[in-house]
């Protein structure tokens, strides 16, 4: 069975493409978008929220570092991530969108911001590209939610301020930035899942402990519904839809039990124009998964028997980039207020961290240069 709607269908037991090109280069293919992004733009948009306006390209790259809980680590990873995507050359973004606890800018060693993202967002004041400021990584600009006092009271944006957001975010590409990574907020709130649904590729961060990969699935479940929910919303059939996610959520007769990748495959068999696109949306999005914290083998393989859940169950295009084991290096960087990479580039863990760089950047089709497997990664500088 196949949906025709969706030739890169992750649902159809098809391998998705890889997106790298057999050429190498001697560094980052910095074009965007990149042929994967644009093989999967099509199922990418109908997953945006109703309130985004579709971009003509995918560009920038949007990652987006979320997690059913608070302290699992997506500030600790969205900062050295930032940080060794600018090493290799691209020009970074990183957004703190945790309204209620920001310490993104904690990492870069700075204390305050000049501006944060509630003046853009809330009081209206300047652009999202005049709240950033430069951090102490070259290329690397990051915008805080620091002090966003009406934004914390209020705890949500308004559809207006998601939209306003969204055009921010797409026009630091013409600003000539590559990457714009969100840090998002813990939970699953309406925005943080929205937010998650825009990014070409998102990563959802767990602990090796049964409450965090609990609260990791209930994550997912909710990012499934979202973008089942956007999807229908965009092909103009809302109402179908709806009906179409309520029988998702209860079982179909005569298949008790089954998976959501099962219960699609059996709601397309009555309703392919529809059900396909839907399907599709899932495909058009890398769902990354990364465990932090681990300290044994079977840490380390709770992420691949996510990954395989994620993959079977919801059917989403998954992938396990890999996981930050156990280091002190991790809270002694925090407490010196600077970035890992910088005070122990030559640890496990910073090792770790550049490893999962290399399979995020695979699975968005960015190129790599010849010397692949040198000691830093990818061949290029090192912090």
């Amino acid at each position: 069975m196949a949906f025709p709607e969706n030739k890169a269908e992750n649902l159809l037991g098809r391998s998705t493409p890889n997106g790298i090109s057999n050429q190498q280069s001697s560094r980052a293919n910095v074009d965007l978008p990149t042929d994967i992004m644009a093989q999967r733009h099509r199922s990418w948009v109908l997953g945006l929220p109703p309130q985004c306006s579709v971009p003509l390209a995918s560009r920038p790259l949007i990652l987006a570092i979320g997690g059913g809980k608070g302290g699992v680590g997506k500030s600790l990873l969205a900062a050295n991530l930032a940080a060794r995507l600018a090493n290799l050359g691209l020009r970074v973004a990183a957004l703190d969108l945790d309204c209620g606890g920001a310490n993104l800018h904690t990492y870069f060693g700075m204390s305050s911001v000049p501006a944060n993202l509630g003046d853009f967002l809330v009081q209206n004041k300047s652009d999202l590209f005049g709240v950033l400021s430069p951090s102490n990584v070259p290329g690397l600009s990051i915008a805080s939610s620091q002090r966003d006092d009406a934004w914390a009271i209020s705890d949500s944006l308004s559809t207006d301020g998601f939209g306003r957001l969204w055009s921010g975010i797409n026009s630091l590409g013409e600003q000539g930035f590559h990457v714009v990574l969100l840090d998002l907020g813990a939970g699953t709130s309406r925005h943080t899942i929205d937010l998650f649904c825009c990014a070409h590729a998102g990563i959802v961060t767990a602990l090796p402990e049964p409450t965090s990969v609990e609260n990791a699935y209930l994550f997912m479940r909710t990012v499934f519904m979202r973008l089942m929910a956007h999807s229908a919303y965009r092909l103009g059939r809302a109402s179908e839809g709806a009906g179409i996610i309520s029988a998702l959520n209860h079982d179909i007769a005569g298949a008790p039990g089954r998976s959501y990748t099962d219960k699609l495959r059996m709601l397309y068999q009555t309703n392919p124009a529809i059900v396909g696109p839907m399907a599709g949306s899932l495909s058009g999005r890398v769902m990354g998964i990364m465990i932090n914290q681990t300290r044994s083998q079977a840490d380390i393989d709770i992420g691949k028997a996510m990954e395989m859940a994620a993959n079977s169950y919801f059917g989403f295009a998954s992938s396990y980039l890999g996981y930050l084991n156990y280091d002190e290096a991790a809270w002694k960087s925090l407490r010196n207020k600077r970035l890992m990479l910088l005070d122990f580039p030559q640890s496990i863990i910073v090792r770790r961290l550049n490893e999962a760089t290399n399979v995020l950047l695979r699975q968005c089709g960015i190129e790599f240069g010849p010397h692949a497997g040198a000691a830093n990664g990818l061949g290029f500088r090192s912090l």
